[in-house]
C-alpha cells in the first residue's frame, strides 16, 4: 500500500482537464485564421517561384535564393496570389454568415463623424509612435527601404505602376483586414480580452512582414487598426482606412526611388 501510486484529489483531475480541454479547444479556435495566414504566404512564395522559372522579369531560382530576385516577377507573385487568395476567402465567408459575423456587410454602429475622428486620431497617435520609433530607436534604417529597393527594379511602364498601385494599396489591405482583424483577431476574442486579441493579431501581422527592425512601428498602426474595427464591429471601414494608408505610403515610398 505504501509503494501504490495515490490518485490526486478529483477536483485537481477536473481541474487539469478542463485546462488542457480549454487550451485544446483555443488553439482549434485559432487554427483556420492560422491556416488561412499560412496560406496566403505560402501562395506569393509559390506564384513568385512560378514566374521566376518562367522567366518573367529576367529572373532565375537561383538568383532567388541569393536575393537577386526581379521586382517583376515578385510585383506579379504579389497580384495573383492576393487573387488566388480573396476568391478562396469569399467562398469561405460565404459560408455560415461569416461575411456578416466579421463585419463585411456595414459602416458599424457608429455614425460617420464619430468614426473619421477617431481614424484620424488612431492614425495619428500610430504615425507619431512611428516617427519617434524611427528617429530615436531605429536612425538611419528606412522603414520603407526594403519597398523602395523592389520597386526601384520595377520598369516604370504603365502596366506596371497600376499592378503596384493595385497590389500594395488594394490587394494588400484587403487580404490583411480579412485575415488579421476578420478572421484571427475575432477568433482571439473567444477566448481572450478583447484587448489581449488585438496586441496578439497585431504581433502575428508584424512579424509575418519580415522586417524584425520594423515590428513596433508595423504593431501601432496594427493596433490603431484593431482597435477602431472593435469600437465600430465593421471590416469594411478598416479596409477603406488600410488602402489610404497604404495608398500614401506608397506615394511616399515612390518619392524615394
Amino acid at each position: 500500500m505504501d509503494n501504490a501510486e495515490v490518485a490526486p484529489p478529483l477536483e485537481q483531475r477536473l481541474s487539469k482537464t478542463g485546462f488542457a480541454a480549454k487550451t485544446w479547444q483555443f488553439i482549434r479556435g485559432i487554427l483556420p485564421s492560422l491556416g488561412w495566414i499560412v496560406l496566403y504566404f505560402v501562395l506569393q512564395i509559390l506564384c513568385t517561384a512560378v514566374l521566376i522559372t518562367a522567366g518573367v522579369g529576367g529572373g532565375s531560382l537561383s538568383g532567388a535564393a541569393n536575393g537577386d530576385t526581379k521586382g517583376v516577377a515578385v510585383l506579379w507573385g504579389l497580384v495573383v496570389s492576393a487573387i488566388i487568395q480573396i476568391g478562396l476567402l469569399v467562398l469561405y465567408l460565404k459560408k455560415h454568415d461569416r461575411y456578416h459575423r466579421i463585419g463585411l456587410d456595414s459602416f458599424g454602429n457608429m455614425s460617420f463623424g464619430r468614426t473619421v475622428s477617431l481614424a484620424f486620431a488612431l492614425v495619428l497617435t500610430a504615425m507619431i509612435a512611428n516617427y519617434l520609433y524611427a528617429t530615436f530607436v531605429i536612425p538611419g534604417i528606412g522603414m520603407q527601404a526594403d519597398m523602395a529597393k523592389m520597386l526601384a527594379e520595377i520598369p516604370r511602364t504603365p502596366l506596371n505602376i497600376g499592378l503596384g498601385f493595385f497590389a500594395i494599396a488594394v490587394a494588400a489591405p484587403v487580404v490583411e483586414e480579412l485575415l488579421f482583424r476578420g478572421l484571427l483577431q475575432n477568433a482571439l476574442a473567444r477566448f481572450i480580452p478583447i484587448w489581449g486579441a488585438i496586441l496578439l493579431s497585431s504581433l502575428v501581422f508584424a512579424a509575418v512582414h519580415g522586417q524584425p527592425y520594423a515590428i513596433p512601428g508595423l504593431m501601432s498602426l496594427s493596433i490603431a487598426f484593431g482597435y477602431l474595427y472593435h469600437r465600430t464591429g465593421s471590416l469594411r471601414t478598416n479596409i477603406i482606412l488600410h488602402m489610404l494608408n497604404n495608398a500614401a505610403a506608397l506615394l511616399l515610398t515612390q518619392s524615394m526611388v
